[in-house]
């Protein structure tokens, strides 16, 4: 108990809220501890003059004289009411003062056992620190109040900011839903609170990688992975990780080959994710990874059927090295810039011409016209809202893309070769 006083004691605090009622003692023992610039008393109608009394006496020290707000409840014994009237003063307090909620301690030792309860549940929701002024001997044969001059100082932090138990919470099911940047943010308001700081930074960081991962930010990503990995095994030393320190370094070998324009990779992470944009229910997103990833694969094709004349569509040869298949093909004129760039069906064109056996089945069902089921995928993607008409892709339109991309590229669509898999609440403990 001496340990804690010494840490109460060596930490100041601009403001302190505390219920009133019963003995003021070991309120006026609090104030004068710590003399605090802010005092707000929680009270009833009927113990406001005991906040008035506890107020005159520590103005009794010199040059003490702190800004003061009472917070009256009425039904003082129903905790509904205390717990919303808290609720709605606290923000307003802490935004009237401009002050942080680190800043203030809470004080659950007076008041009837409705407010005590009340000011705890409400102070979880924002505040860290809490004190109890619990006292060596009390009257009434132990059971009553304490008597004046043996006050025993109860300093603790709020068990649901040391453990974050509700923030890890909704931090893995923004993490386990994609949403990485929200969950990172998380993670940050976390380490503001707990003890493990930097553990909870490091966190923080790790969804921000997988962020930059989603997002295709490679090379950011790169840089962001590697900084977590180096901070990762201190906080597990001698202790199992759970895969933890595997994932990272797994989302930075592939983020570490995308980013070095790997194409293979970057068409397996197109279309894992095109997968996770799908579980989101985000089936215009998704499509529109999946279709890039169906340009990228014919690009691939093209480039590995000219010796790397054709990169990413594009022509990049001289134009006498055209292959002569493709001379006068009315898909493969130079623009008004001289350039040759081709899409995806026009890649298909081009890959069949040059007698590449791989797109056979795909230019063969384009050659069916209106009953083809290349085009009516393609279709679904080329009059959606991102593309160029107004009708959004349903789910039932994904994964008739899904079918189409499986059955003439071989993609396997079954799962994620490279997942980001769920939050292990393991690792937090």
């Amino acid at each position: 108990m001496k340990e804690q006083t010494e840490i109460q004691n060596n930490k100041k605090f601009k403001a302190i809220l505390t219920s009133v009622g019963g003995s003021p003692s070991p309120i006026i023992y609090n104030i004068k501890q710590h003399k605090p610039e802010h005092l707000w008393f929680f009270c009833s109608c009927g113990s406001r003059e005991i906040a008035e009394g506890i107020l005159k006496e520590v103005k009794k020290d010199n040059d003490y004289s702190p800004n003061v707000r009472f917070i009256e409840i009425e039904q003082y014994e129903v905790l509904g009411p205390c717990y919303l009237e808290l609720r709605r003063k606290i923000p307003e307090l802490l935004k009237e003062y401009k002050i942080e909620p680190e800043e203030v301690l809470v004080d659950y030792t007076g008041g009837t056992k409705t407010m005590s309860a009340a000011l705890v549940l409400a102070g979880m929701e924002k505040f860290s620190n809490f004190s109890y002024i619990g006292g060596e001997q009390r009257d009434k044969n132990g059971v009553g109040v304490v008597i004046d001059g043996k006050e025993r100082w109860v300093y603790q932090q709020n068990p649901w900011n040391e453990f974050a138990i509700r923030d890890i919470e909704q931090a893995i099911y923004l993490w386990n839903n994609y949403l990485f940047e929200a969950s990172s943010k998380i993670f940050e308001d976390i380490a503001k609170k707990v003890n493990a700081k930097h553990k909870f930074q490091a966190f923080a960081e790790l969804a921000l990688g997988m962020e930059g991962r989603q997002r295709f930010h490679f090379s950011e990503a790169v840089r962001i992975f590697k900084s977590v990995i180096a901070k990762l095994p201190s906080y597990y030393y001698g202790k199992n990780d759970f895969g933890l320190i595997e994932l990272a370094k797994n989302s930075l070998r592939i983020c570490e080959e995308c980013a070095k324009e790997d194409e293979a990779k970057i068409l397996r992470e197109l279309l894992d994710n095109s997968l996770r944009t799908a579980k989101q229910g985000r089936f215009e997103d998704a499509a529109a990874r999946l279709y890039r990833a169906m340009e990228l694969q014919a690009q691939i094709w093209l480039r590995e059927k000219t010796n790397g004349k054709f990169k990413q569509g594009r022509f990049v040869g001289n134009m006498s090295e055209l292959p002569e298949a493709l001379i006068g093909k009315e898909y493969c004129k130079p623009d008004h810039r001289n350039q040759i760039k081709l899409a995806l069906t026009n890649c298909i064109r081009a890959l069949n011409d040059l007698g590449d056996e791989r797109v056979k089945p795909i230019f063969n069902d384009m050659e069916v016209g209106e009953k083809s089921k290349w085009f009516g995928a393609i279709e679904l993607r080329n009059s959606s809202i991102l593309a160029h008409n107004l009708k959004p892709v349903t789910e039932k339109g994904f994964n008739s893309m899904k079918e189409v991309a499986a059955e003439f590229f071989r993609f396997d669509l079954s799962k994620e070769e490279n997942p980001i898999p769920p939050m292990d609440e393991r690792w937090f403990w």
